[in-house]
């Protein structure tokens, strides 16, 4: 398997607390990854310090062949890597356009006195911007909604939009935090056909959290399972499904199939 994206033996500890233990994980490009465990299992620290907002206390991170573990969170958004927040983070005063366009801006390469001036260049990035922000609420369904403030949405276009918005960073890595949580079956549904689509129109790479079982089985090619900051399994929906150790610390008798 390709090392496009690898964690090496990485350790978190928090004081005498030790939230990740020796953890490691590959994703090739376009893969689709779940990292399922129960609560306090060491799941958001690991996409923590994916993203850059925790330092590994022991291992790597690796992202296309070069080492990051020192890297900023900015330059990782930067270099590839985008996420979504288990509790939504969206700009609720702003339209729900404009939430999008903020993650473009980092691509801007006029300076400001072009910008002051409105300069041929700087309108053209604008309108770049633009198509590509609305090329993103389109692939969300939310084109309708661009005028609309983003806190005015309902809940579960509230997440979309917290895709839209991470999309539109360009990422060939891509972070789901608990991307269903709180919405209904028919919801869920949309949600994981959009995830599919993400994967295999753009060939992103994706790791996602998840408590929905359903929704993780149908979706993930590959599932990793923490428990305590361990991994205790790895494998297919298939092999998850029918591992004793994953069925007594998680999954309970409920069938998944």
């Amino acid at each position: 398997m390709s090392s496009f994206f690898e964690m090496v033996n990485v350790s978190k500890n928090f004081g005498g607390l030790t939230a990740l233990s020796d953890f490691s994980l590959i994703a090739a490009p376009g893969e689709l990854v779940g990292l399922i465990g129960p609560n306090g299992a060491g799941k958001t620290t690991v996409f923590n310090i994916i993203s850059g907002l925790l330092t590994p206390t022991f291992g790597d991170i690796i992202w296309k062949g070069h080492y990051i573990t020192d890297l900023s969170a900015h330059k990782r958004a930067s270099a590839g890597i985008a996420r979504t927040f288990q509790n939504i983070r969206l700009f609720s005063d702003l339209t729900v356009l404009e939430n999008v366009l903020v993650s473009l801006h980092c691509s801007i390469k006029s300076n400001f006195l072009q910008a002051m001036l409105s300069s041929p260049r700087y309108r053209s990035e604008e309108r770049r911007m633009l198509h590509q922000s609305m090329k993103y609420l389109e692939r969300m369904g939310l084109e309708q909604f661009s005028s609309e403030t983003a806190g005015n949405l309902p809940y579960g276009l509230q997440r979309k939009l917290e895709i839209a918005r991470a999309l539109a960073a360009e990422p060939r890595l891509l972070l789901l935090d608990e991307p269903v949580a709180g919405m209904n079956p028919i919801e869920s549904i949309e949600i994981a056909r959009l995830v599919r689509s993400i994967r295999d129109e753009l060939g992103i790479s994706i790791l996602l959290i998840e408590h929905d079982m359903k929704f993780v089985m149908d979706v993930c090619e590959r599932i990793k399972v923490l428990d305590h900051g361990l991994t205790i399994a790895e494998g297919s929906p298939a092999q998850i499904r029918k591992n004793p150790v994953v069925v007594k610390a998680y999954l309970g008798t409920a069938n998944y199939a």
